[in-house]
C-alpha cells in the first residue's frame, strides 16, 4: 500500500451508528444529535423555574402569588417577541414584580438573561435601569 493511500485512510474518522465525532473546538456551536432534528433560533425561556419559585415563596399570600404569576405571564408573552419586545412594557411588569417580591424579580431577570436571545439586551438594560433606580432610592 502506498504511503499516500495510508495517509488518506488515517485521516478518516469512522464511528458506528448514532455516534458523535467532534474534531476541534465546538465552543459557541450547536450540536444536534438524532434523526430528523429541527433547529430554531427562537428563544423560548423556561418560565417553569420562575413559576415554581413563586409557588414555593413562603412570604407571599395566595393573592400575591396570583398577582405575580399574572405579571410573569405578561412578561412571558412579551419576551416571545424577541428583539421587538417592548422595553417600557417589560419595565412596568418588572417594577410591579419588584414591589411584590424583589427576590422573584432577581430569579426572573437571571433566567431571562440568555446571551443567545435578542431580548437579552432589552432585559439587561431594564435590569441596569432598575438597579440604578434602587441605588437612587437608598
Amino acid at each position: 500500500m502506498s504511503s499516500s493511500r495510508r495517509k488518506k485512510q488515517s485521516d478518516r474518522v469512522s464511528a458506528g451508528d448514532n455516534s458523535v465525532v467532534i474534531g476541534g473546538s465546538v465552543q459557541g456551536s450547536n450540536i444536534v444529535v438524532g434523526n430528523h432534528n429541527t433547529l430554531s433560533n427562537q428563544y423560548k425561556p423556561d418560565f417553569t423555574k420562575i413559576y415554581q419559585y413563586v409557588e414555593d415563596h413562603p412570604k407571599l399570600t395566595p393573592t400575591e402569588k396570583d398577582d405575580v404569576k399574572t405579571e410573569l405571564q405578561e412578561v412571558e408573552q412579551e419576551v416571545q417577541k424577541g428583539a421587538q419586545a417592548d422595553e417600557t412594557f417589560l419595565a412596568r411588569r418588572f417594577r410591579n414584580i419588584q414591589r411584590m417580591a424583589p427576590d422573584i424579580l432577581d430569579v426572573a431577570v437571571e433566567t431571562l438573561k440568555n446571551p443567545i436571545s435578542g431580548v437579552a439586551t432589552v432585559i439587561q438594560k431594564i435590569a441596569k435601569k432598575m438597579a440604578d433606580e434602587a441605588g437612587e432610592n437608598k
